[in-house]
């Protein structure tokens, strides 16, 4: 199997991981705020790297611009990104938000090429063609179900998306200028950027991070630690992984199962059969993702 082969595989594993903890971050988003939500799954997924960092990793040595350029990557990807991300959660819900994330292979191929001199070969147009073709259907479907969008929702899943797409870029770059740098190693400083954003932005948004932990009932702590952990450590440590060895279009691409899977399972919890639309969608998925694959 070749490396981009195996990139794709992570980077599906990564989309139905996240898209399986969006439910429950978009449930405690709700009850408390997703500023909070955001901001306890970054402290978690921290502590895991660290630990894991500390007892399996070898490090090797990060040059500074390297370094400041990975915190960049995490504070913009995984703290600001997420906030917006998790506030779209709780507005519109995960389905419509991960929608959104087609865009991706728009803006991470343009952004790749431009670059990284990646290039962008006829097939993998073709591929982002049915993805997006999917995307319109989910949008088509959702649309047809609730008959208007949720503006602010929308806008503030978009941005999520932007800062997601440069903190990738950033990572990207990090792995090509240092080729031993480990996925661990680079989401370890990266989470300790995302971390960083939040103490510093504390003062302002008033996390209250331990008193809200305190007033939940224990399986609802355990369920957001569990969901945290899965979310963000499981979730990143596919995902970069498929981002250090895979095409970045196609692996931006692939994202689209997230959606994909998201929306099956909300269908599922609301006691609805799939119409039409989700299985256009679906059969666009499987051709893109076939020929990715295959070719």
């Amino acid at each position: 199997m070749s490396l981009n082969h195996q990139a794709y595989f992570f980077a599906v594993a990564a989309a139905v991981v996240f898209s399986s903890a969006s439910f429950v971050f978009t449930e405690y988003s709700r009850k408390i705020s997703s500023l909070w939500m955001s901001c306890f799954k970054t402290v978690v997924c921290f502590v895991l790297f660290s630990l894991t960092t500390l007892f399996l990793v070898e490090w090797v040595a990060v040059p500074p611009q390297v370094a400041a350029a990975l915190m960049i990557s995490g504070a913009i990807g995984l703290g600001i990104g997420d906030l917006f991300l998790l506030y779209a959660y709780a507005r519109i819900g995960p389905g419509r938000t991960l929608i959104l994330f087609g865009f991706q292979p728009l803006f991470i191929g343009i952004s790749s090429w431009y670059f990284f001199g990646q290039s962008l070969s006829g097939y993998r147009f073709v591929a982002i063609f049915f993805f997006a073709m999917c995307l319109f259907l989910f949008s088509l479907e959702k649309f047809k179900s609730n008959g208007r969008w949720e503006v602010m929702g929308l806008l503030a899943a978009l941005t999520g998306v932007i800062c997601d797409n440069t903190g990738v870029l950033l990572t990207r770059w990090s792995f090509d200028e240092i080729q031993n740098l480990t996925p661990l190693q680079a989401n370890f400083i990266r989470c300790s950027g995302a971390l960083l954003f939040y103490i510093f932005a504390n003062p302002f948004l008033k996390t209250r991070l331990v008193y809200h932990f305190k007033k939940l009932k224990t399986p609802d702590r355990s369920k957001v630690i569990i969901a945290s952990a899965c979310g963000t450590f499981v979730s990143l440590i596919l995902y970069l992984t498929a981002v250090r060895i895979g095409h970045l279009a196609s692996v931006a691409a692939i994202g689209v199962v997230g959606p994909l899977f998201t929306t099956t399972v909300e269908c599922v919890a609301d006691r609805k059969l799939p119409n039409k639309y989700l299985w256009l969608a679906l059969l666009s998925f499987l051709c893109g993702f076939a020929i990715l694959i295959l070719l």
